[in-house]
């Protein structure tokens, strides 16, 4: 307009806004190409020249608004196309068809429906819950009744109890987040152990509990190209399978069903509902795994029979008629903290504690004394090479086996009076046979025992690893409570609390 409004004076100019004018209110015509059967009178006699170039004008201007119409129309219907071939999620949402807010039942709006890419949810989360793998084979509960003590498997229903809107999940989202943190924790657990025999090149020499941040720290060469190659993978597939319906149970394939399956496992529905439920099941069984090991290294002796790392603890102090066990090194140079003591029963805490020896280095008959969690502690070898664990003090008098001991076979003797006891049972077998006369003099001022035993095991994958002693991580806090409860009784303070 601001065009025309320079040119008004213009005949030319008023007769092409005229005709634009027409070609865009006019209906276009169904030939578009072809000719203009019906000329366009607007003023003047016909049989005029200037008649007859304002016709042509016309005529032409038409045209050319009809042919663009005609193109954008054509746009128009291939960008509708190309949207029908979208992803539900990615098509657009008719306001219209999914309002804002629903009323509840007083009437006023409450929480927004569900809009967008979901479907319309419907209750059901219990009935699937009962045709899926595995919900009642972990506790031998009836068959078909599914282990669900908290109910979760009944929340997504109860949704629609309330104002209809999704807060919580549909079981098969359950199912889908089960099934992946089982298989995260089935490989966690794989690199766990095999990181203690194996090592590639390029990577940091770190325990399980520090490698991820080391890598992270240092992501240079090999590292970098795993980090990357982890990261890109990861999110291949969460992209691609993301389970976007699986909230509201509307998932077009089955919780965990990514479409691999190589070797072919899944022969018929049988073999796949057996491979379902191993899965299923070895997911479950990682995934305690790997929360013991986690609890296990992070609080030492929380988890009973949990390998865990070696711990600072003061030495025990039991009988030293002839001397102390010394210090392991993983206790050299440990600083004083304050003790807290109490004379409250003082339970077992048993847990495995690494030694920081390898069975490899110890040869037939040859002895290491160390301290763990308080325990003194005597590893060795018998002549024909077997791994033994027994305690470091001799039952007597507190005589350690380590200054002097002598190994013959199986048995163990001790340095000071000649007691000996069987290395795999504890078992005595002579008391005090030496010097002659003094030594079964001292043997009868003390009761006759057993020397203690430990349990012991090779750590590492395939027993490659270090020696790992079974111990009471409480035992000296057991062994000095008799103390403190003597000593608090006479001050009145007895009252089973710390001091």
């Amino acid at each position: 307009r601001w065009w025309f409004n320079r040119a008004s004076g213009s005949p030319r100019a008023r007769a092409v806004h005229i005709a634009m004018e027409v070609a865009f209110l006019a209906p276009v015509a169904t030939n578009v190409a072809g000719p203009m059967t019906t000329p366009v009178h607007l003023s003047g006699p016909t049989s005029s020249p200037a008649g007859n170039t304002l016709g042509l004008s016309l005529a032409a201007a038409g045209g050319l608004a009809a042919v663009g119409l005609a193109a954008r129309r054509a746009r128009v219907a291939r960008k509708a196309q190309e949207m029908a071939t979208l992803p539900k999620h990615m098509q657009p949402v008719d306001p219209a068809s999914y309002p804002n807010y629903k009323p509840g039942p007083s009437g006023v709006p409450m929480m927004p429906q569900v809009v967008g890419d979901w479907a319309t949810p419907v209750p059901g989360s219990y009935k699937a819950c009962l045709t899926m793998v595995g919900p009642d084979v972990e506790t031998g509960s009836e068959v078909g009744k599914p282990w669900d003590p908290l109910g979760f498997s009944k929340l997504y229903d109860r949704n629609f109890d309330f104002n209809d809107n999704m807060t919580y999940p549909h079981v098969q989202w359950l199912r889908e987040a089960e099934l992946k943190h089982g298989r995260c924790a089935m490989l966690a657990i794989v690199g766990i152990f095999a990181q203690q025999s194996f090592h590639i090149d390029g990577y940091p020499e770190a325990p399980w509990y520090e490698a991820l941040q080391k890598c992270y720290d240092n992501p240079q060469g090999i590292v970098g190209f795993g980090i990357a190659q982890i990261s890109a993978f990861a999110m291949v597939i969460e992209g691609k399978y993301f389970p976007n319906d699986a909230w509201i149970g509307q998932m077009d394939r089955e919780p965990g069903d990514l479409g691999f399956d190589p070797l072919k496992l899944a022969k018929d529905e049988a073999t796949m509902k057996s491979m379902q439920l191993k899965e299923l099941k070895n997911g479950r069984l990682a995934m305690m795994a790997f929360l013991s090991m986690f609890l296990g290294h992070f609080n030492a002796g929380s988890v009973p029979g949990v390998s865990a790392l070696p711990r600072e603890s003061a030495p025990a102090q039991g009988a030293t008629f002839c001397g102390a066990t010394p210090a392991s090194s993983s206790e050299a140079g440990m600083s004083k903290t304050a003790a807290r003591y109490t004379t409250q029963t003082i339970l077992p805490s048993l847990a495995w504690i690494k030694t920081g020896v390898k069975a490899s280095e110890l040869q037939p008959t040859e002895l290491k004394a160390l301290t763990l969690a308080g325990n003194d502690v005597l590893i060795g070898k018998t002549e024909a090479g077997a791994l033994f664990c027994v305690g470091n003090l001799c039952p007597h008098i507190g005589t350690p086996m380590s200054e002097g001991a002598d190994v013959i076979g199986d048995v163990i003797v001790c340095p000071l009076h000649g007691s000996s006891f069987k290395v795999t049972t504890g078992q005595l077998i002579d008391w005090c046979v030496s010097p002659p006369i003094i030594g079964p003099l001292t043997g009868l001022i003390v009761d006759k025992k057993n020397l203690l035993i430990f349990e012991c095991r090779q750590g590492g994958f395939l027993g490659s690893g270090e020696v790992e002693v079974l111990v009471d991580t409480n035992a000296k806090k057991a062994y000095e409570a008799g103390y403190w409860k003597g000593l608090l009784d006479a001050q009145g303070k007895d009252d089973g609390t710390y001091y």
